[in-house]
């Protein structure tokens, strides 16, 4: 079961995650919500099928940045 926790634009610049190779993070007005899946190959798959969408600006982005063939 995933983990989503909200905190301020301002916490978040400084927050570290406690399993940063499998947290993501998106807007939520002017705030940031982190959401921490249960392995890395789930989060990487919800990530590629957002990418897919027309509209994207609240999509989730990888805290550690995914590869090129990861989540296909």
């Amino acid at each position: 079961m995933a983990k989503t926790y909200q905190m301020s634009f301002g916490a978040a610049c400084a927050h570290a995650p406690e399993h940063p190779e499998r947290t993501a993070r998106r807007s939520a007005g002017w705030d940031v919500v982190f959401q921490v899946w249960t392995n890395r190959t789930s989060m990487a798959r919800t990530i590629r099928m957002q990418e897919k969408r027309e509209y994207r600006d609240t999509d989730w982005r990888a805290v550690v940045k995914l590869s090129d063939g990861e989540g296909f």
